[in-house]
């Protein structure tokens, strides 16, 4: 469905983190390929039966809603209204494309169900190399904002008139979030509290295992975002929701020249100015809704947007890589960021950066590689995770050496991730110079891990060693089977 349900891939990477050891009543469950993406769940049962229970339930109606909203099977729902001018439609798409609309008119058109044609044109264009003539595209944008979309709630019928092609992505992975997640509590009652996590976005109920809360680590387009972990912050919440929508993961490539994939209603041509939204509201729907009008709308009607809706909270990652919250949003943070900003035990201007490539193998059952990095000291103490990536149980294993060293002791580190997703390409990872304790890590001898395994194919890891001091550096490492080239670079940034 849309930009999650690809990838971050980016990012935009949220991931729901456990800090101890899981409770005997935590059930983790993890399924690929759900809504083209993966479904992570954590569920608090007294059982493994009511988690079974909770499970086929929440599985059931996501396929229900599936076969409503996507766009990539023929015979769905919405691909059937899409190629008729009225239909009957469901309860379900009802009540979407009214909240639709509803958001269309609260973000002044920043957030648009009706651009499928938009996003058609697009597509094409990457397929063929070449660019849309923007002048038209820009007159089927007008056209298309000026259409007069038809909904009979009684009869239950929607007209839709030529322009206008529904996409309803930015909306439809939410619904499906707070539908889910209603009816697994209403076919296991036993549950206490419940986690999904579908392609990077989060909805939780009850009781979490921190004390009661789900901790939960959000990353940025520059990070991995389906199943990898190298945050930028980590939050605690309550019952709600949290959704991540950024650029990067799925940029068109044309004439040479890359392009964000997310379109402005307004002219119908990409948007590059805010890298990153992450949103936290009591409903999916609503998280999922505003992080996309976000990445469209300018940085300050963005921010008084949310700052007027009350229980939302915002973070907007600009293209310079600033961050604005909203005020609320700190109140959610583990550990405050510029206190982490400020402790780094190195030269102010310093930094320690990590450039390196999961390269994309051309072969039929192609399969993204489980990949862990990591800080560790000379004694192989383990300092910092900076990225895990695959589901849980299956990167402990098949990275052996991370497995042995450190993951059966991880046991419950990552339980979810939501942000932006990522495809094999390259990575840029940053080392604030904390332990995962949050502590300045002091100067000496370090040993960066990068290891990575594919299904069908092969394992790699490499260790490079380098001292923290008062002198910048840097480390390459040549490519091979599963990691391409590495450089580590410390020092001022160039």
């Amino acid at each position: 469905m849309r930009k999650t349900l690809a990838g971050l891939a980016l990012a935009p990477i949220l991931s729901a983190i456990l800090s101890g050891a899981a409770a005997a009543d935590i059930y983790k469950r993890h399924h690929d390929h759900v809504l083209g993406t993966s479904l992570d769940l954590v569920v608090n049962a007294p059982s493994e039966a009511a988690a079974d229970t909770a499970e086929s339930a929440i599985i059931q109606e996501i396929e229900r809603l599936r076969s409503v909203f996507s766009t990539y099977d023929i015979s769905s729902e919405i691909s059937r209204l899409n190629q008729a001018s009225s239909m009957e439609a469901s309860a379900d798409m009802i009540r979407v494309l009214e909240q639709c609309e509803a958001y269309r008119s609260l973000t002044s058109n920043a957030l648009s169900c009706r651009i499928g044609g938009l996003l058609d044109v697009w597509a094409s264009a990457e397929h063929e190399n070449r660019l849309p003539d923007r002048p038209a595209m820009r007159v089927a944008a007008g056209e298309i904002r000026r259409a007069s979309i038809q909904t009979d709630t009684k009869t239950r019928r929607i007209s839709r008139p030529e322009p206008v092609r529904f996409a309803t992505d930015s909306l439809a992975k939410g619904y499906i979030l707070d539908a889910a997640l209603e009816v697994a509590s209403a076919a296991a009652p036993e549950v206490s509290g419940l986690l999904i996590n579908i392609g990077g976005d989060i909805r939780s109920w009850g009781d979490g295992p921190q004390n009661g809360q789900w901790a939960v680590a959000v990353t940025q387009a520059s990070e991995l975002g389906e199943g990898g972990s190298a945050p930028h912050a980590r939050v605690l919440i309550d019952e709600g929701a949290i959704a991540t929508s950024g650029l990067g993961p799925r940029n068109r490539t044309i004439e040479g020249e890359a392009y964000s994939h997310v379109i402005s209603p307004a002219d119908g041509w990409p948007v590059s100015h805010i890298q990153t939204a992450t949103v936290h509201a009591s409903d999916a729907m609503t998280a999922d809704a505003i992080a996309t009008a976000l990445l469209v709308m300018d940085l300050k009607p963005g921010l008084n947007l949310v700052e007027n809706m009350p229980g939302v909270e915002a973070e907007i990652v600009t293209a310079d890589q600033r961050r604005h919250p909203t005020s609320g949003w700190t109140t959610f943070e583990s550990m405050p960021r510029k206190e982490a900003e400020a402790s780094a035990n190195w030269p102010d201007e310093f930094t320690f950066t990590i450039d390196f490539e999961i390269p994309e193998h051309a072969i039929a059952d192609y399969e993204r590689p489980y990949v862990a990095v990591w800080i560790a000291d000379k004694e192989r103490n383990l300092i910092r995770i900076l990225m895990l990536a695959g589901q849980q149980e299956r990167w402990m294993e098949e990275n052996y050496y991370w497995h042995r060293r450190f993951g059966r002791k991880a046991g419950s580190l990552v339980d979810a991730i939501a942000g932006p997703t990522r495809r094999p390409g390259q990575y840029d990872l940053q080392w604030d110079g904390l332990t995962d304790d949050g502590i300045p890590a002091p100067a000496g001898d370090y040993i960066l891990h990068l290891e990575a395994a594919r299904e069908h194919g092969d394992h790699q890891h490499e260790s490079i060693g380098f001292t923290i001091s008062q002198d910048p550096f840097t480390h390459q490492v040549e490519p091979g089977s599963e990691i391409g080239p590495v450089i580590i670079r410390f020092g001022v940034k160039d």
